[in-house]
């Protein structure tokens, strides 16, 4: 396969994970903020900050950031953003997808744009939020039962699942630091509401709660999130979907990386292994998964430079023998 097929493929399985993020987030923040008195700075800021938006001026004011983030086709993180880079990179490799999926790729893109999902996002928000889950949700089982498994497919799985690991840690990240500052409020409903919007925001809720329902929240859901080796939303569990990608790209074992991708995953993975959630905690949590975001980024750089930025180098030219 070609650099700028897999390319596609990665970024396209990106932009499709980032667009259902975005609105899970969305949706449970507004549902948070409709059943508890939450302060003002932790209502809207902290879900543009895990968008990488630092310096939105309107960070205080609910509908304007929902606004940024669902239709502002000038945030490169927003959901029409998202959809709209997610269908291009499917159209320029339409070849390598399957019909089924282009055609229903195609028509969400279409969907998004018509006046019928802008009256649905002002009558019924939490309904139009729940439609763009569902958007990624069935174009994952379409590709997943119509495509080969083979290397398209697979640098789908990593674009899909680094996306993944690096939202969790973001969400786990500045959710927890929002919570922290707020010491009255440990303990208290607002508190157990906060550990139930971050599960919410990684669909974590059901299967946390099936787990680990008697566990301490502030040990137990950072444990889960990171940790947890079975949950498809987990750091973890994103990070070896990853690796068996790039090793299946490359035909290598596990056991030895040699590429710059494969190294630094193999390296991430393998820390995650040996340390645990008692170690986040000592060295402060925040600290711990700002790590982990930056190294998932340095992964994402990695994985740049090993597969798309390849520099064709002309083969050196003999003179003739005199």
């Amino acid at each position: 396969m070609i650099s700028r097929v897999a390319e596609h493929c990665f970024w396209m399985s990106r932009y499709l994970e980032r667009a259902e993020n975005t609105a899970r987030i969305l949706e449970v923040n507004q549902t948070l903020l409709l059943d508890f008195q939450v302060p003002q700075e932790q209502q809207w800021r902290p879900l543009l900050i895990i968008s990488g938006i630092h310096d939105f001026p309107y960070h205080n004011d609910g509908e304007k950031v929902q606004e940024h983030l669902t239709w502002d086709a000038s945030n490169p993180c927003s959901i029409w953003s998202s959809l709209q880079m997610a269908r291009e990179n499917g159209r320029i490799i339409r070849e390598v997808i399957s019909v089924d999926m282009w055609e229903r790729l195609n028509h969400y893109y279409l969907w998004i744009q018509s006046p019928a999902a802008r009256s649905r996002y002002q009558h019924n928000r939490s309904e139009f939020y729940s439609q763009i889950k569902r958007i990624n949700q069935l174009l994952h089982g379409i590709t997943d039962s119509t495509m080969s498994h083979g290397e398209a497919w697979d640098f789908l799985q990593l674009g899909r699942y680094l996306e993944r690991a690096s939202q969790t840690a973001r969400i786990l990240d500045v959710k927890y630091h929002m919570l922290v500052p707020t010491p009255s409020h440990l303990g208290a409903q607002i508190d157990t509401a906060h550990w139930a919007a971050i599960l919410l925001s990684c669909s974590g809720y059901e299967p946390y709660h099936k787990q680990r329902a008697h566990v301490d929240p502030e040990i137990g859901v950072p444990d889960f999130l990171v940790f947890d080796p079975l949950f498809p939303r987990s750091v973890r569990r994103c990070l070896l979907e990853c690796q068996k990608a790039a090793h299946n790209i490359s035909g290598r074992p596990l056991s030895q990386p040699e590429n710059e991708a494969e190294r630094a995953l193999h390296s991430l993975v393998g820390w995650l292994h040996l340390v645990q959630i008692e170690d986040f905690l000592r060295a402060g949590l925040h600290e711990a998964l700002t790590d982990v975001v930056n190294r998932i980024h340095d992964i994402g750089d990695a994985i740049m430079r090993t597969y798309f930025d390849v520099q064709f180098q002309t083969p050196a030219i003999k003179s003739p023998a005199g």
